[in-house]
């Protein structure tokens, strides 16, 4: 994860220098988290859950905005409901149309990502040239979309990756190990009640 995250060095190993950048801490810790627990004279733990969490997230900026974003798609779902504070600019760019929530597995990569697009063979086709649609859910709007993309981060948050921008391009903070537990969106959509 840490190679895929953050780089390798010319050698093939972790770039601990850019790991302990991210992190803010000395090369060293970084160092002392990849041994574990392998050396008989360590007294500390290895990386502790707080720092493995960082690791596996974007930057707190990308974060807040993920959570912002969630909360906006949440709040506008319930003007819909209501039928009331429906923006015209929701229409105007297609938001209030269906989306397609998808999970998919990045070619030649061992991540897995969810994706939310429009619901028409373009976008799919568009999709599918970089990975493999592993499932699909149509959902009524593109808020509903966030919310149940928000709902499958939530989920696989112990599997999260952050890869670096030159290993993928698009939705690099929706994106876990390939070998977490599977996800079945029209399962979560039942559960969160969409």
């Amino acid at each position: 994860m840490l190679i895929d995250c953050y780089g390798p060095t010319p050698r093939g190993a972790v770039d601990v220098a850019a790991v302990a950048d991210y992190t803010g801490v000395a090369p060293r810790t970084v160092r002392r988290w990849i041994a574990g627990g392998r050396h008989a004279n360590m007294r500390r733990p290895a990386a502790p859950t707080s720092r493995i969490r960082q690791l596996q997230r974007g930057p707190q900026t990308v974060e807040i905005r993920n959570t912002q974003q969630y909360q906006y798609a949440l709040a506008a779902i319930g003007k819909i409901r209501d039928e009331q504070g429906i923006l015209p600019a929701w229409r105007d760019r297609g938001w209030l149309d269906e989306h397609t929530v998808a999970i998919v597995e990045i070619h030649r990569k061992p991540w897995q990502q969810v994706v939310v697009t429009k619901a028409n063979r373009r976008a799919l086709d568009e999709l599918r040239r970089r990975a493999t649609i592993l499932d699909n859910i149509v959902m009524p709007t593109r808020f509903h979309a966030q919310v149940l993309a928000h709902t499958v981060m939530t989920r696989q948050q112990a599997w999260r990756v952050h890869p670096t921008p030159e290993q993928l391009t698009q939705g690099r903070t929706n994106v876990w190990m390939a070998d977490a537990p599977a996800v079945y969106l029209a399962e979560l959509a039942d559960k969160a009640g969409q």
